[in-house]
């Protein structure tokens, strides 16, 4: 646990209004909410809710204990909108009731998953008739009703989960008079791998290899984020040069990712040489990280106190891929803002307002786009970014067109970091030794991907191994917006509305 996590204990009955007192703080967001099975060591479950804001660099972090023979408590989602889906996902895994929830639907699970199954229970294993239900198709099914929109010509368009070209499997179930949209409900969660528990059998250095693959544009985000939650716990104080190269590394990330999303969203306006010319600037970044670290996609570079290597060796690389980059991204752009039928098609497609945007916790482009101004880089300071001058990039129309241009302001901010980095000199060891991690010790980390904030919360038992590892994507907080900012637009720009999300279903079906 760190200075700037404050834990509070509350009573069951406290918690709700606890969390309500927070929430209405102005700028106060939940970030976080996930429960613990500590019932071999404290009798009870636990449940957190980790709130913070734009204002001062401080977790809020209230939780209470459940006993197991009452595994019910009082849901906030009707107060705190952004915990519908924490607490969905708590009953799936834990078993642990939100009373009044207004959506008490499965989440994670699908309909042949066992009823009374909850693998993040520490007793859970697979039982001779959860093999049962599976291998003799003799399934108790849990039904799941779709919402349904009643009118004079409305059908439902079902599209999913499998689609065309070489994506993962989501279901997005669309209510339509004609082509224009009235209604969607997405179903995710198809391919759910179990991440979480896999932590939890696997020693806190080798589940870095784990957290570099829950999302693979992402990769070295994740591994940041999950390093810093061990080093908090350790108290391991990384060096400076350390700190630089994760940070280098992390706005590299977020470059290539930001101009491959500004070329995909140029194929859902038939913009073909916008998309070529997009994937060619990626794939020159894209070689450039691999030249770095041996990744294209940088993995294998953290490790639990550190870095593996020094880029900084190859600062003349990096400053000549940076400058022969920067000058084509601005040709690229301004043959987009120049291309008036592609504008046209982002202007008013996919706008989500503000109020819904805040009320659901959004996080990254989408966020900034709807004009909220929010980047962990800014509101909770680490690595470097304390030390470099940028700032945060919004918009106010929350459009299609408005989450690209948030993509181009920040990769300009970007190409500046990067080059701000490379004229620095920065002192210590590229990592410092560590063996052990303290027993009964818990800390989050985090960072700003290139799709918004991701977040750990990690603790080891009294052996000092891996007991919990909760994580929270941005494609978690951000795929429950999506619906809102469709209704109103024609059916064939969906695609178009979800390109300018750029959402990963692998990193929500963790």
């Amino acid at each position: 646990m760190t200075e700037n996590e404050k834990y509070t204990e509350v009573e069951p009955g406290e918690f709700r209004d606890h969390c309500t007192s927070l929430y209405k703080k102005n700028a106060v967001i939940l970030r976080l909410m996930f429960a613990t099975d500590e019932r071999a060591t404290d009798n009870c479950f636990k449940i957190y809710a980790v709130f913070s804001g734009q204002d001062e660099d401080t977790f809020y972090i209230p939780f209470f204990k459940l006993k197991a023979d009452n595994p019910k408590y009082k849901s906030i989602t009707d107060c705190v909108p952004a915990a519908h889906w924490y607490e969905r996902e708590i009953r799936d895994m834990f078993g642990l009731i939100p009373e009044g929830h207004p959506d008490l639907r499965r989440l994670v699970f699908h309909d042949s998953f066992p009823a009374d199954s909850h693998p993040l229970r520490k007793d859970w294993e697979i039982s001779e008739n959860d093999l049962k239900e599976w291998g003799e198709g003799v399934i108790r099914k849990v039904p799941y009703d779709f919402m349904e929109v009643e009118g004079e010509g409305v059908c439902e368009i079902p599209v999913g989960p499998v689609h065309a070209g070489i994506i993962e499997p989501g279901h997005f179930r669309f209510s339509a008079v004609g082509e224009t949209i009235l209604f969607l409900e997405p179903r995710l969660f198809y391919t759910h791998k179990g991440t979480e528990k896999h932590f939890e059998g696997m020693s806190f250095f080798d589940g870095l290899k784990l957290a570099e693959r829950v999302s693979g544009t992402s990769s070295f985000s994740h591994s940041v984020a999950y390093s810093m939650a061990v080093e908090r716990m350790a108290g391991i104080n990384t060096t400076e040069k350390a700190r630089a190269i994760r940070t280098l590394l992390l706005e590299l990330e977020r470059l290539y990712n930001h101009i491959g999303d500004i070329g995909n969203m140029c194929a859902g306006t038939a913009v073909t040489v916008g998309q070529a010319r997009g994937a060619t600037i990626k794939e020159k970044l894209l070689q450039l990280n691999e030249g770095l670290t041996g990744s294209r996609y940088l993995r294998g570079v953290n490790m639990i106190g550190g870095v593996a290597k020094d880029v900084f060796l190859q600062a003349v690389d990096i400053s000549t891929t940076i400058d022969m980059v920067a000058k084509e991204y601005r040709k690229f752009v301004k043959l987009l803002l120049g291309s008036v039928t592609h504008v046209e098609r982002l202007e008013d497609t996919g706008k989500l307002p503000k109020k819904i945007a805040a009320q659901l916790a959004v996080t990254g482009v989408a966020a900034r786009g709807s004009g909220l101004n929010d980047d962990i880089r800014k509101a909770h300071p680490h690595l470097l970014y304390d030390k470099l001058d940028f700032k945060t990039h919004t918009r106010t129309e929350g459009d299609a067109l408005a989450r690209m241009m948030v993509r181009a302001d920040e990769t300009e901010s970007s190409l500046s970091l990067i080059n701000d980095i490379l004229k620095g000199s920065y002192k210590g060891d590229l990592h410092v030794e560590t063996k052990e991690i303290p027993p009964d010790s818990y800390a989050l980390g985090f960072t700003e991907t290139p799709r918004g904030s991701v977040f750990y919360w990690v603790k080891s038992d009294r052996d000092g191994k891996p007991f919990r590892v909760k994580l929270r994507s941005p494609s978690y907080c951000n795929w429950p917006a999506v619906p809102f900012a469709i209704p109103g637009n024609i059916v064939p720009d969906f695609p178009l509305c979800n390109k300018s999300f750029n959402l990963s279903y692998s990193g929500c079906d963790m």
